[in-house]
Order: C-alpha cells, then sequence, then structure tokens
C-alpha cells in the first residue's frame, strides 16, 4: 500500500506544477517569449521617414546594361509611415519599395529598389533622383539620387559608326525608328534629343538652348543636319548621304529650331530690361520697354 501511494506522488506533484503554470504566467521566463521591443523615438509624433543614405553612385555603367541599387527606407516615428508614390525624374529609371501596402509600421524599414536602365543611352555622366511623396512629419517630400557615368558597351557598335553605319543594324533602333513618320519638335525629341537633350540628362552634344546651338542661322542648320560636321559625332541625315531624313523633316527641323531660337531671344531681352522703372519715370523708361525687339541676327 505505502508502495503504491509513493509511486502516485510524482503525477500529483506535476499536476499541481502545471496548473501554477497555467494559473500564473507572471511565473514564467519573459526572456524565452517576450519580443525584443523596436527602439522608437516616442518624442517624434507621427510618421518620420529615415534614409541612411540618400545618394548611391554606380561609377561605370556600362551600355545595354541594368544598374541596380536598394535605398534602405525607415520610420522612426510612433505611426504607420503610408508611402503614397515613388516618381523617378525620367523614364529610364523604376522605383520599387518592397513593403507591404507601401505601409512601414514604427521602428519598421523597407527596401527601395532603384534601376537605371542604361540601354540605347550616348556615353557620359548621368544623375537621376527618385521623389518619395509620404505623409511623413519631417519631409513629406524624400528624395533618393544615383548618379555615375554611361560607357561604352563591350558588345556593342561591332560595326565601326561612320557615315554608312550610324543608322543601320542595331543603331537604328535609336537612330532612326524611333523618328519614322514624325516632324517638327516631335522629330527633334525623337532623333536630335538623344545627343541635344539637357546636360542634367548627360547628353553627349550641345543642348538646344545653349549658345554653340543659338549660334547658327536656319540656312546653317539645314547643311549641319544634311550634310553632317566631319571628324566630329554629328551624322548626315540627310537621305542623299545614305541618312534617315528627307527635305521635308529636315525643313520642319530646322523650322522648329528657328522658332526656339526666337522666343529665346524674345525672353533674353525680357530679362535684360530688368523689372519695369516706368513708375518713376513714365516717359524714357516705358518707351525702352514698348520699343520693338532688334531683328535677330542672321
Amino acid at each position: 500500500m505505502k508502495s503504491r501511494i509513493v509511486f502516485a506522488i510524482p503525477p500529483v506533484v506535476f499536476a499541481v506544477l502545471m496548473a501554477a503554470y497555467v494559473l500564473f504566467p507572471g511565473s514564467r521566463s519573459s526572456s524565452l517569449h517576450a519580443a525584443k521591443p523596436v527602439p522608437v523615438d516616442t518624442t517624434k509624433k507621427g510618421a518620420v521617414i529615415k534614409i541612411d543614405e540618400d545618394t548611391y553612385d554606380f561609377h561605370d555603367i556600362e551600355q545595354g546594361t541594368k544598374a541596380e541599387h536598394n535605398f534602405l527606407i525607415g520610420n522612426s516615428g510612433t505611426d504607420t509611415l503610408v508611402i503614397a508614390s515613388t516618381r523617378p525624374s525620367c523614364g529610364c529609371t523604376a522605383a520599387v519599395l518592397d513593403a507591404k501596402d507601401n505601409r512601414i509600421p514604427p521602428g519598421g524599414t523597407s527596401r527601395l529598389k532603384v534601376t537605371f536602365d542604361a540601354n540605347n543611352k550616348p556615353e557620359g555622366p548621368i544623375m537621376k533622383s527618385v521623389t518619395i511623396t509620404s505623409n511623413a512629419k519631417n519631409t513629406p517630400d524624400a528624395m533618393v539620387r544615383i548618379q555615375g557615368r554611361v560607357v561604352k558597351s563591350k558588345l556593342a557598335h561591332k560595326v565601326t559608326m561612320h557615315l554608312d553605319g550610324l543608322f543601320q543594324g542595331d543603331c537604328a533602333s535609336c537612330h532612326v525608328n524611333k523618328g519614322k513618320g514624325e516632324l517638327g519638335a516631335r522629330l527633334f525629341e525623337a532623333d536630335c534629343a538623344i545627343c541635344h537633350g539637357t546636360k542634367t540628362d548627360g547628353k553627349p552634344g550641345p543642348e538646344l538652348a545653349s549658345e554653340a546651338m543659338l549660334k547658327h542661322t536656319p540656312k546653317q542648320w539645314q547643311t549641319i543636319i544634311s550634310d553632317g560636321i566631319t571628324n566630329t559625332g554629328m551624322p548626315a541625315f540627310h537621305t542623299k548621304n545614305k541618312g534617315p531624313l528627307g527635305d521635308e523633316e529636315i525643313a520642319s527641323l530646322v523650322e522648329y529650331m528657328s522658332a526656339f531660337k526666337k522666343e529665346a531671344e524674345r525672353n533674353n531681352m525680357i530679362k535684360s530690361l530688368g523689372p519695369a522703372t516706368g513708375a518713376t519715370s513714365t516717359g524714357t523708361a516705358t518707351g525702352t520697354a514698348n520699343a520693338a525687339p532688334a531683328p535677330a541676327k542672321n
């Protein structure tokens, strides 16, 4: 009888201990069951966006490739950070956030993958940006930037790019196909802006608004576009020189560039006059402001 009582005690003790464990949860070890708290600055009310490194330099980017970088986006505030949009500065750059529903909880982080597509891009420096619009109290429109230099692909231009070759083969996708059927401003954007776009996009040639471009007369532009410039990167675009453009297309380019030049000269003249001074002297100052602009020197 005694032996039975002795052997019955351990199960009873075990049952008592289990009941105490369930009824008194405070006795459990907090080191095993409590999650590590996420540090949040409680003095910063609302959502607060935090970007440790907002600029990345790719250095050399080979033509025909895509360069990618992940920016770390954090929320050091007390409310959920909601990303409304991520807007790249141009179509050759893309930005994708990996946060679920574009929401980052307090103390959380997310990766913003920014991709630059160097396909059909000319050699030269590039600088692009992505604007991150959110409900952040500190910076509702934050920005990250990428930069680098597009270099010639080791696989590109196996055929020498001379006057006969620039508008043939793979090169034609950039220098011919995009401009087919276009005239004027649209044709300039398709065939010319690839080299004469804004310097902020790293274009190799002088931009249209530069002095180097605007110093030419319409007749000179027609000759340059038709016949090119020897020993430079400017090819001959006229069909008689095995280029893609005929008389009508070239004439439409010259007309568009001439209109652009006149507008630029008009704006420069207005800037040179400065603020109106006719309030105190309606004679000379008003007469100067109303004077007809000098004709453009051709």
